[in-house]
């Protein structure tokens, strides 16, 4: 594990959140639910302008996502492949108040999950600005270009396609046996378990050079890490911006 990474994070969620009207056990969950409190104010959302009630947060650059807040949960939508998951702060209770229709019927994760993979390599990127690269189950090394993950895969912390293709068990099998909860694989469908832990994260498709760095946000919802994610998209535009204006 990057030690170092993981204090620099452990610090800023602390910074960040010092003033919240509720308190998380060593998983995220809510450590006594209160129904009264608003599990998602504004300093745990993913930051895309004035949002005002439950609206949804429509992306600054990015097109083909938006991410909705209620008290105890959150919507988010690839509008490209039209998928949508519901994202339910473990620690509250199972039922969704006021699900809009359009969710009804959607997976339901309880976050914040603490493990992921992926059998392509477009995530990785994304997970690891969020500090996130330690949690990963099981990838597919074959095309990453992370030095870091791939010495994960080499000290054994993150299972490898390799190593399981020797096994006899498919990619699915094998994520399964990982304990990964979240599996994020593309619209063509890499790297799909075909099980509920599948979610279509679509970055590179996006419009803009910017549009695509957004989707951190995408990401860090499944981790409760937007508030991690707007200071990683912000540092990420005003690198953009000096380097387009030079």
């Amino acid at each position: 594990r990057d030690t170092m990474l993981d204090s620099h994070w452990a610090v800023t969620h602390r910074r960040l959140f010092a003033g919240l009207a509720f308190e998380t056990d060593g998983h995220g969950c809510i450590s006594n639910y209160n129904k009264s409190i608003e599990y998602y104010p504004g300093e745990r959302r993913a930051i895309f302008g004035v949002v005002d009630g439950f609206a949804p947060a429509v992306a600054t650059f990015a097109t083909d996502f938006e991410i909705e807040y209620r008290k105890t949960y959150k919507i988010l939508r690839n509008l490209l492949s039209h998928d949508v998951y519901v994202l339910r702060q473990c620690g509250t209770p199972a039922e969704l108040q006021d699900l809009p229709a359009y969710a009804v019927g959607a997976t339901v994760f309880e976050v914040p999950v603490s493990s992921w993979s992926t059998g392509g390599t477009i995530a990785v990127s994304y997970l690891e600005e969020l500090g996130l690269g330690p949690q990963a189950a099981i990838v597919d090394p074959t095309w990453v270009t992370s030095p870091c993950v791939q010495k994960l895969v080499g000290c054994g912390v993150a299972a490898s396609w390799d190593q399981a293709t020797t096994s006899g068990h498919s990619w699915s099998e094998q994520v399964a046996r990982s304990g990964s909860q979240l599996n994020l694989i593309d619209r063509f469908g890499t790297g799909s378990t075909g099980t509920a832990v599948d979610v279509t994260f679509d970055a590179s498709s996006d419009q803009s050079m910017l549009g695509r760095a957004e989707w951190v946000k995408f990401a860090a919802a499944f981790f409760n890490k937007e508030a991690e994610a707007n200071l990683v998209f912000k540092r990420t535009a005003a690198r953009f911006d000096a380097v387009a204006a030079a």
